[in-house]
């Protein structure tokens, strides 16, 4: 990056830190809160902020590493925010910086340390001619796969595992074969690349029509995602179209991102009113919700203002994305009233690649439940809470474990940022494995480590064997001449070879 350049970064850098201490100045005088956590609040923006100085737009080389700490202020500093306006205290601690702030800066400066090393040796991801699909063939695998995966999400949450209780789960498993339950689990993982390949289609070509599908398959994700009490589900069509034009284009979408906004303020209160209402007062069965679907939205929205007020009252949006009191349980409670778990969660990576029908006792730890039991959260054994990465890390290891773990997550989203960039050029190889690394590993990063990362690894999988299916490969016009076969009047094997499988010059 050239010095000037660099300069007005670094005093775009310290504007915007100055502009947030001036916010938190502001905030905290109207609200005066209990206990704020403001030298914390201060270096976690400080540091989250960092990627201004080196952006080099929003689908470079550094684009990953802004959202994931864009994420990161958001799960672990945007409550301590909001709290100066007059929300309760975020923090029991009243010393200066306490462990648990410890901890979580500690992790985004290893984070943001590795993923630009990383970077650094990665190599920029150009190359001459880069192989992609055909238009057909995105688009045709794109509707298979997302028609294969609805249809494994709804027979999955609707007639297999119709709760979300670990007795409806055990049923749901007994109830059918191995190499069914496999076929679901992996039709459900075809679902978002399915999304991902049609909104590549509709931004590449700029159809009319396939914007028309986009919509049908964003309300149609709300809606299934209402059925079946899956807020993450209803998001995500909308959020991969978002992801889609920023990473191809290096802009944000405006209009989408109005509507993502609408999403949180008229629909998402919806979906929590139903959650206590529909789901859990009334008991309602998800089959029966989809054949009387007006008369129950119709509820839940008449129960919206009851759950969200009152001393029983259901979590913000943002308050529902707050990881800190999650890292604070581990970091307080964890070698003293909970001993550590010494990698006992993380085992299932180690059968990332082997079915269930090989291996029937492979490890399966619910990390979420396993959390809420041994820490005595709430009294339900049918509770997933989630750990976060980095609280996951700490209760696992401890320091070392934050430390190692940490320094690993950031020089995986450094190698991904480094080798599939975006902006040097744009091919659906390269914006599936972003954006499914976008969505597993950093908006995931509030789950548990292996459930996540097998879902991870098991996408990239996939995603390299399609590459060797669909790219194809450049053929230059002198390696035609040396084997076109002009002199003998046919063909030679070899081209005849690679005009089947175009695939072999790699």
């Amino acid at each position: 990056m050239p010095k000037t350049r660099r300069n007005n970064r670094l005093a775009l850098y310290a504007v915007l830190n100055i502009a947030f201490l001036v916010a938190m100045a502001i905030a905290y005088g109207i609200g005066a809160a209990q206990n704020p956590r403001l030298l914390y609040l201060f270096l976690m923006f400080a540091l989250c902020s960092t990627p201004v100085i080196d952006l080099d737009g929003l689908n470079g080389r550094y684009s990953l590493l802004g959202i994931f700490l864009a994420m990161y202020f958001v799960m672990y500093g945007l409550g301590d925010f909001s709290a100066l306006i007059g929300g309760p205290p975020t923090e029991k601690s009243t010393a200066l910086l306490s462990d648990t702030e410890a901890v979580i800066l500690v992790g985004g400066v290893l984070v943001t340390l590795l993923y630009r090393w990383v970077v650094s040796i990665t190599g920029t991801g150009v190359r001459r001619t880069p192989r992609d699909w055909s238009r057909s063939a995105i688009l045709l695998m794109g509707i298979l796969f997302w028609v294969v995966g609805t249809y494994s999400i709804y027979e999955w949450n609707v007639h297999i595992v119709t709760d979300t209780t670990n007795e409806a789960f055990r049923k749901g498993i007994q109830s059918h074969g191995s190499y069914e339950i496999s076929a679901y689990i992996l039709g459900q993982m075809m679902q978002p690349l399915g999304v991902l390949l049609i909104a590549y289609a509709w931004r590449t070509s700029r159809s009319a029509a396939l914007l028309w599908l986009v919509l049908a398959i964003v309300v149609l994700q709300v809606v299934l995602g209402f059925i079946i009490d899956q807020k993450g589900l209803a998001m995500m069509g909308g959020t991969l179209v978002v992801v889609t034009c920023v990473l191809l284009e290096g802009r944000a979408p405006k209009l989408w991102l109005a509507g993502g906004l609408a999403y949180i303020l008229l629909v998402y209160p919806v979906f929590v009113a139903a959650r206590v209402e529909i789901h859990g007062t009334r008991g309602i069965a998800r089959a029966a919700i989809l054949e009387n679907f007006g008369k129950i939205l119709q509820i839940a929205i008449a129960s919206t203002d009851r759950v969200a007020t009152g001393p029983d009252r259901q979590m913000t949006f943002i308050e529902r994305l707050s990881l800190r009191g999650s890292v604070e349980t581990f970091v307080e409670k964890t070698g003293t009233d909970v001993p550590f778990a010494n990698g006992h969660t993380l085992t299932p990576l180690i059968a990332t690649f082997i079915p269930k029908v090989v291996w029937s006792d492979k490890p399966d730890v619910p990390t979420g439940q396993l959390f809420n039991k041994q820490f005595h959260v709430t009294e339900s054994d049918d509770i997933f809470l989630s750990p976060s990465h980095l609280g996951e890390l700490y209760w696992n290891f401890g320091w070392p474990g934050v430390f190692v773990g940490m320094t690993l997550i950031g020089a995986i989203l450094g190698w991904v940022g480094g080798r599939f960039n975006l902006a040097n050029g744009a091919t659906i190889t390269r914006l599936l494995v972003t954006a499914v690394t976008i969505k597993e590993l950093i908006v995931g990063f509030e789950g548990d480590i292996a459930s996540i990362y097998v879902v991870w690894l098991r996408s990239l999988a996939g995603i390299g064997l399609l590459h060797l299916i669909f790219a194809r490969a450049p053929i230059t016009k002198r390696w035609f001449a040396a084997h076109s076969g002009a002199d003998t009047g046919s063909q030679s094997p070899a081209l005849v070879a690679v005009r089947a499988f175009p695939n072999l010059l790699t």
